[in-house]
């Protein structure tokens, strides 16, 4: 029916339905209230996308490349190339002012009670308008994460600022440190879909919405490291599968902090975007991957 096969895909189907009904209830409306944002921000004339070659609307249209073009000449003294230099306006937002309004809404939480329109409107400014926070967010912790020598001009390119989005910025967004750092491009760029990928989707049938479900478990516990750690231990390549191991004791270490001063806050505000990431990372993988060779998947 759903065109699955055997028990084993349909534990998977349960499974991804179950990590669904808990996921989209939190994490759809504020991706509506994002894309809606968007709309608002170029009125609601044309898409998203305008004459095919730029973002369409005041903030991503003009005020977000004007603020690159004049900062540019500036921000590319601590990046290794001028193409970089965004990055650093990047940085400015997703390091210190979301952690900063974050700070602000524990502090509001401590003092006034847990708000939930407080938590919705960090969560929509956090992603941004057409959730393009998160798309910045996770690309250059992607970026990192391939970047063996780093990305910044010396004396930066050392110290927090050499991985700042996997082991910083990440922390408000739902990314498990050393996922993106170590297991995604030793993982997943070693076996491009093949079978020992741990977020392959080379075996699944991609022909209905029921198979991205199936597929959620699978993503799900490479965001938590969890099939990552295995798949390195298996393979005896012990250093990378303890660096996973830090990554994870890193953020739950993290997470248990604030938890300890208050289990709600933490649930909402750090808790939240991990369910985030499951979802739309999962629909990002699934769609990049959708078209396979199927005489040999690991053809890019």
């Amino acid at each position: 029916m759903f065109g699955l096969i055997g028990v084993k895909e349909h534990l998977q189907l349960v499974a991804g339905s179950v990590i669904l009904c808990i996921a989209v209830p939190f994490v759809a409306p504020v991706v509506f209230s994002a894309v809606v944002w968007e709309a608002i921000d170029r009125g609601f004339d044309g898409g998203f996308v305008q004459s095919g070659k730029e973002l369409s609307g005041v903030l991503l249209g003009r005020f977000a490349p004007w603020v690159n073009r004049v900062t540019t000449d500036f921000n590319a003294q601590f990046v290794k190339m001028r193409e970089d230099a965004y990055m650093m306006n990047c940085i400015l937002l997703q390091a210190v002012v979301i952690p900063a309004l974050f700070f602000a809404c524990y502090w509001y939480t401590a003092t006034y009670g847990f708000s939930l329109a407080l938590c919705w409107a960090y969560h929509v400014f956090r992603i941004g308008p057409y959730f393009m926070n998160f798309a910045y967010c996770y690309t250059l912790c992607h970026k990192e994460g391939h970047s063996m020598r780093g990305l910044y001009s010396p004396p930066y390119n050392s110290g927090m600022l050499r991985n700042i989005f996997n082991w910083w910025v990440g922390l408000f967004f739902g990314v498990m440190p050393a996922s993106f750092a170590f297991g995604h491009s030793i993982n997943h760029h070693r076996y491009n879909n093949g079978p020992l990928d741990v977020v392959t989707t080379a075996d699944k049938p991609r022909d209905n919405f029921a198979n991205w479900i199936a597929y959620l478990p699978r993503w799900t516990s490479y965001s938590l490291n969890l099939s990552s750690i295995i798949q390195f231990t298996i393979e005896g390549n012990y250093k990378v599968a303890k660096q996973m191991i830090w990554g994870s004791v890193y953020f739950w270490v993290w997470y248990g902090l604030w938890a300890t001063l208050d289990s709600t806050f933490a649930l909402a505000y750090l808790g939240y975007p991990f369910l985030e990431n499951v979802v739309l990372l999962a629909c990002v993988n699934w769609s990049w991957h959708a078209f396979n060779n199927p005489d040999d998947p690991e053809d890019e």
